[in-house]
């Protein structure tokens, strides 16, 4: 996944970007995913009065410990999407892990300050 800053995807107009629904969550849980297809976690992540929601994505090189509290940016109206035996509610969105393997998108959240109110809108 490092290296894709070089190759910018095509442009999209202000209003379709407007349908993405970006918003401030707490990591509530962490724990590892089993039966992945790559190391994973299952984030439960609080959205406030938009209630709970759960991510499985690839922050399997960061600790529970380092997640569970944090504000995070998630994206929240992509649709379920399933990811081995789970089913992903939201995506956390994130950068590339310095030390991921090239074959994996491991990854650091994008974080959002502690004062933050969980449920809103990212924009």
């Amino acid at each position: 996944m490092a290296g894709d800053a070089a190759t910018a995807k095509p442009q999209i107009t202000f209003g379709k970007f407007q349908n993405v629904d970006m918003r401030v969550a707490r990591v509530v849980s962490a724990p590892m995913a089993v039966g992945t297809r790559f190391p994973s976690r299952v984030i439960e992540l609080d959205l406030g009065p938009l209630g709970k929601r759960i991510s499985i994505g690839q922050y399997a090189l960061m600790s529970e410990e380092e997640l569970v509290g944090r504000n995070v940016v998630a994206c929240i109206n992509l649709g379920e999407r399933e990811m081995g035996p789970y089913v992903s509610q939201a995506l956390v969105l994130g950068a590339p892990h310095p030390a991921g393997p090239a074959d994996q998108a491991q990854a650091i959240p994008i974080v959002v300050p502690d004062d933050a109110i969980v449920g809103d809108a990212i924009y």
